[in-house]
């Protein structure tokens, strides 16, 4: 029974697993622009003060002129930036 029990919980796990991978890890992410290296990689700093690093490749859109010190929403699909706009005023 508990060797059942140890299978039953391993499939769940890898189960938990490749629904996530197969999903995506889309997120959003605010906050101000920390560092800038175009067409390379953005820095944002979140509002809990936390910084993210994403790559950002040919396919990234970025709407605005994004500037350190700056605030952007950045649209993540795990490290990779899909889109960095900068709000209007920002």
């Amino acid at each position: 029974m508990r060797r059942s029990l140890k299978g039953v919980c391993a499939l769940a796990a890898v189960l938990v697993f490749a629904t996530a991978a197969s999903a995506g890890m889309m997120s959003t992410l605010s906050g101000e622009v920390t560092k800038y290296d175009a067409g390379k990689a953005i820095a944002v700093k979140d509002d809990l003060g936390k910084v993210h690093t994403v790559d950002i490749t040919a396919d990234t859109k970025v709407e605005g002129d994004v500037k350190v010190g700056g605030r952007v929403t950045v649209q993540t699909d795990g490290k990779m930036a899909k889109s960095v706009k900068v709000p209007s005023g920002g």
